[in-house]
């Protein structure tokens, strides 16, 4: 009796986190959200690490996205520094899980200030748009 959105957060939460945890879902009659992990232990999200708590968000915004193209409605995920509070193995199963995401037709656009995640863009054949004044830019552009 979930909502058909969590089931498919749900997909995108197990491919954030390698299979760790495995389901988003909300106790009958109540608006508040658990998560079960590989174990079948469910954790409400307060007791979730910044980092499982930011993929669990990230999932949820996938799948709201993901339903509304299904209507019809095409939206961008515009997306900030998402992935600052996630370790390596995490940062790179969520640009997998974003690249996966923009390979079914979806527009996403990913902000940040940290150049190792412009390096993993481009270690995925992604070439990051440098704003003006960004001077690892410049110096980039002088050297290719």
């Amino acid at each position: 009796c979930q909502p058909e959105t969590l089931e498919t957060a749900s997909e995108f939460l197990a491919q954030l986190t390698a299979g760790k945890y495995r389901k988003i879902w909300t106790p009958l009659g109540e608006r508040r959200l658990r998560i079960d992990d590989e174990d079948q232990q469910s954790f409400p999200v307060e007791r979730l690490s910044n980092g499982t708590r930011e993929q669990l968000f990230l999932a949820l915004r996938l799948a709201i996205v993901s339903a509304f193209a299904q209507r019809g409605i095409e939206l961008p995920m515009v997306l900030d520094d998402v992935l600052v509070n996630y370790d390596q193995s995490r940062t790179e199963a969520a640009m997998e899980t974003l690249i996966e995401f923009a390979d079914r037709g979806h527009q996403v656009l990913l902000f940040t200030c940290h150049l190792h995640l412009a390096r993993l863009c481009e270690s995925r054949g992604i070439d990051p748009v440098w704003l003006p004044g960004h001077q690892t830019a410049l110096e980039h552009r002088r050297a290719g």
